[in-house]
């Protein structure tokens, strides 16, 4: 995933309820980092805006899906 590519939550994340976040929610990248970049088993980390003031630091890569706009399959 890229910077400003629009992501949400995965279906079976439980991350959503532990941030009080709509696990319907769509938010955008703002960073996307590896906190060991050294250490190869180290999961890529997501920073995700979801609206005014109401953000994901730091979660781990494999809790988003993207979201694909309706027309462009």
């Amino acid at each position: 995933m890229q910077k400003e590519q629009q992501v949400r939550f995965r279906a079976d994340s439980s991350v959503p309820s532990w941030l009080d976040i709509s696990p319907d929610a769509i938010g955008t990248v703002v960073c996307r980092y590896r906190v060991l970049r050294e250490a190869k088993d180290a999961s890529e980390r997501l920073d995700v805006r979801f609206g005014e003031g109401q953000f994901a630091w730091g979660i781990p890569e494999s809790e988003f899906e993207k979201v694909i706009p309706p027309n462009s399959a």
